[in-house]
């Protein structure tokens, strides 16, 4: 009996399996988080300019007060992410960690902006210093990081992955802290005080060409890849001209498409009363919607082949038309797929109504471009970080979506 319990106890040991390995994604995310926390120390958190015209020079960070107790939440916080990233069970948690990190780290910035400008001149600005941007950035690839680390744990492939529980705490939070008032003294928000309505009207602006663009390359898109699934040389000419489209270069594009729509609106006149012209949203939406076709066309028809053969050959023996099987098969199916080629072209689109403005279409292009004019570096992030929030927020979104019409044994 003793001699049979040590041989029993090896044989468990060798048939048990070994624990899963840590993706390579969380280590990676552990790194880039406590490269975060040392970052704003060692390259600056604030600088300061005389005024709105000056070059500003690097500010070291009044710690003391709220100013300290949030470096403190912050520096924890990036720790926290490193630590929690070394459990794959708890890369989930990691990601939220990795959002709170930067609620702290943004938190910090406006309560030590408030505290360098005290008493200074009243022109005097106050702008992130290179360590808070590097800082930040590197928690937004640490939570990417930690989303792909998870979804390769459980799906066995990292690619598309989005980091929803970082946007989901940290969009909130930023939403907070700018209605808080915490983040006033910088730079940033005064220059985006004084030009409220403006930045609004861009913003909507921006998003209805893009919106526009989208709408006008699915209208394009859909029949086509329908006509296409099941004749071969109409699908090779339609990925021929979507890929072809996207070697032009989008200034060039618009170009091209000014002199023939300013032709159009000489002829006929009544194209002008709707917004069909040489300049303006015209030329913009329709160049944008062309670089747009090629991941609509590719979504659409990788989704659409979705269906396996021998089911599709069962609802034909039972009668069912394509019509049919379109809607009660190859759509269900293949819904996800064609759900990832509508999120990297609603990404695509926000991206490109940024360069609408060089033709007049307006939309935070036209802020940015001002500000490059101008070099105002407030000015250009006040265009560029709609943008980018606009980006995540659509992708983020469209993520989740695609996630929830995943099948179930990828889900779980």
């Amino acid at each position: 009996m003793a001699q049979a319990r040590p041989a029993t106890l090896a044989r468990d040991l060798a048939t048990r399996a070994p624990p899963p390995p840590v993706p390579r994604e969380a280590t990676a995310a552990a790194l880039l988080a406590a490269l975060a926390a040392s970052l704003p120390f060692l390259l600056g958190w604030l600088s300061i300019a005389a005024n709105r015209l000056v070059s500003p020079r690097p500010v070291s960070l009044p710690l003391h007060g709220g100013t300290g107790l949030g470096a403190a939440c912050f520096v924890l916080g990036c720790l926290g992410v490193a630590l929690l990233a070394r459990r794959r069970s708890l890369l989930p948690w990691a990601e939220v960690t990795a959002g709170l990190a930067l609620l702290a780290l943004l938190a910090t910035l406006g309560l030590g902006a408030g505290a360098a400008l005290d008493g200074g001149a009243r022109l005097a600005r106050a702008a992130p210093g290179a360590g808070f941007w590097l800082a930040a950035l590197s928690l937004l690839l640490s939570a990417g990081c930690c989303a792909a680390g998870r979804d390769a744990a459980r799906e066995g492939e990292a690619a598309g992955a989005t980091p929803t529980r970082f946007l989901a705490v940290a969009v909130p939070g930023i939403v907070l802290l700018v209605a808080s008032g915490v983040l006033d003294p910088l730079s940033l928000m005064r220059e985006a005080a004084s030009r409220g309505p403006e930045l609004q009207a861009a913003l909507w602006r921006h998003a209805l060409l893009a919106a526009g663009a989208l709408a006008l390359a699915g209208l394009v898109a859909v029949p086509l890849s329908l006509l296409a699934l099941r004749r071969p040389r109409l699908e090779a000419a339609l990925m021929a001209l979507a890929n072809g489209l996207q070697v032009v270069p989008s200034i060039a594009l618009f170009g091209l498409l000014m002199a023939p729509l300013a032709g159009l609106a000489a002829v006929w006149p009544a194209l002008r009363g709707w917004g069909i012209g040489g300049i303006g949203a015209a030329p913009a939406v329709i160049g944008i919607s062309a670089y747009l076709l090629l991941p609509l066309a590719a979504g659409l028809l990788s989704g659409l082949r979705q269906a396996p053969a021998d089911i599709l050959d069962a609802a034909r023996g039972q009668g069912m038309g394509e019509g049919a099987i379109l809607r009660h098969i190859r759509l269900p199916l293949g819904a996800g797929a064609m759900l990832g080629g509508l999120r990297t072209a609603a990404v695509q689109a926000v991206g490109l109504a940024t360069l609408a403005a060089l033709v007049g279409a307006g939309g935070l292009g036209a802020i940015v471009f001002q500000g490059i004019g101008q070099l105002a570096a407030d000015l250009i992030l006040l265009g560029v970080l709609p943008v980018v929030g606009l980006s995540l927020c659509i992708d983020a979104a469209l993520a989740a979506a695609q996630a929830a019409l995943a099948p179930a044994g990828r889900r779980g």
